[in-house]
């Protein structure tokens, strides 16, 4: 067999030529180092920190449509604020506050509750201030299938009526509004009428418009706020002449215990402004 010799002065140049191809050739066939393995690395995003605090109102369930409202043109005046609403009734707002509940401010649908925080230290009482009046009125269906169009028909037998308990500020100002009728024209027979027609105590106002609303009631006594801040359509009502009627005050303040005292302050402040009192009586409220 013919073999192929290489003079040996050609040897070192020759082998070093085709280690120069090979690693060309294999430097051409290689893939892309692998990561090491182990969990992925991902870009991150620097976090901001939070702008707003927290603004915790425990306001009377009759602003409940007036909330919205006054939560953002607030905070539209007061940046860095974050107003969150606590609805309930007055007397429930105000158990909570004794039994500890976090609250800066305390908006409450009656001075009697005000006072009674103010008496066992729990406000301070250099920022309680009256903001806003509310009348009493009683709605009706939109269909109002009793045929209701007197103050004189409430007595009637087998109607259907929604009233605020005795101890919330609506059923306190209602029964108020109840004895004025009775004396002034009405008379005895028909206040007994009237409440022999109560067939729902509710706790809340919002309870009284919704059993209004769905027909389950024939009639519901509440305020003016609460009226004007329903649907378009959805309640038709009576109204009761102001001397008969009574006008509930609402008071605000700040909880001694508030942990937002300076968003509290200006708070109250807004609720006493120009601003604050448009927006109060959009939605029915009266001047303090």
């Amino acid at each position: 067999m013919n073999t192929c010799t290489i003079p040996h002065r050609y040897a070192i140049p020759c082998v070093l030529t085709m280690l120069t191809i090979l690693a060309a050739v294999l430097a051409g066939c290689s893939t892309a180092p692998v990561p090491p393995s182990g969990p992925a690395t991902q870009a991150t995003t620097p976090i901001t920190a939070q702008t707003t605090t927290p603004l915790i109102v425990f306001a009377a369930a009759s602003l409940t449509g007036a909330s919205p409202v006054l939560e953002k043109a607030f905070e539209d005046a007061n940046p860095g604020n974050d107003v969150q609403f606590h609805l309930d009734g007055t007397q429930m707002l105000s158990q909570k506050i004794q039994q500890g509940a976090e609250a800066d401010v305390f908006l409450s649908a009656s001075s009697k509750y005000t006072e009674e925080l103010k008496a066992k230290g729990y406000l301070d009482n250099a920022t309680v201030k009256k903001i806003a009046g509310n009348y009493i009125i009683i709605i009706l269906p939109a269909v109002n299938p009793a045929n209701i169009t007197t103050l004189a028909d409430l007595s009637r037998p087998g109607l259907r009526i929604a009233m605020g308990t005795p101890e919330v500020p609506v059923g306190i100002n209602t029964r108020q509004t109840i004895d004025l009728l009775a004396n002034a024209s009405l008379g005895p027979a028909w206040k007994d009428g009237v409440f022999k027609n109560v067939v729902t105590y509710e706790t809340t106002e919002p309870g009284i418009v919704t059993k209004v609303n769905l027909a389950e009631v024939d009639a519901g006594f509440v305020y003016e706020s609460s009226y004007k801040a329903s649907k378009p359509g959805s309640l038709n009502a009576l109204e009761i002449p102001a001397p008969q009627n009574t006008l509930q005050t609402y008071t605000i303040g700040v909880p001694n215990q508030a942990k937002n005292q300076d968003g509290a302050r200006k708070f109250v402040s807004f609720m006493a402004s120009p601003e604050g009192q448009a927006v109060l009586a959009e939605f029915g409220f009266r001047a303090p």
